[in-house]
């Protein structure tokens, strides 16, 4: 991990857990509520929904510009903090109880997402690493962004 990007890693997973928050709270405020019909449902939850739409966007941005995760690094991000938030809901909002499985399950999620991090089995199995698009080596540009960038210069005297 970069710690000169500590405070963009910051603001990625506030942003993240906060839309996650609003998505997984969207779909859990009518249950409670046994007689609500589709369309009440629907009025009640979409807010959420689009709260949650409006900030995907920008943490998705802030991940890719930063290249804080790659793509797949973000779909463990999402599943471990709605796992967490869904667990959290059912044991204060629903007064459900959680299980031994439910432990169980979120740390096998939580070392999928450190396996994925830190490549483990590449570096076990001496394979090859893939690169965040964009990059060859840590912090050089790609060939063809350089060509782009020459061509630029060659256009503009």
């Amino acid at each position: 991990m970069d710690f000169s990007k500590i405070h963009y890693y910051a603001l990625f997973l506030f942003l993240f857990v906060l839309a996650q928050s609003f998505s997984v709270w969207g779909q859990y405020v009518t249950l409670p509520f046994t007689n609500l019909s589709a369309w009440n449902a629907f009025k009640m939850a979409i807010p959420f929904a689009w709260l949650d739409w409006l900030i995907m966007p920008f943490v998705i941005k802030i991940g890719h510009d930063y290249e804080l995760v790659t793509p797949t690094q973000d779909i463990f991000l999402l599943i471990i903090i709605q796992f967490s938030l869904v667990l959290i809901i059912n044991h204060f909002y629903l007064k459900q109880d959680i299980f031994r499985s439910d432990y169980i399950g979120f740390f096998l999620i939580l070392a999928g997402f450190f396996i994925s991090f830190n490549n483990i089995i590449s570096k076990m199995f001496n394979m090859p690493i893939p690169k965040h698009p964009g990059q060859n080596e840590v912090g050089d540009k790609d060939e063809k962004d350089e060509k782009q960038g020459e061509n630029e210069q060659k256009s503009n005297p």
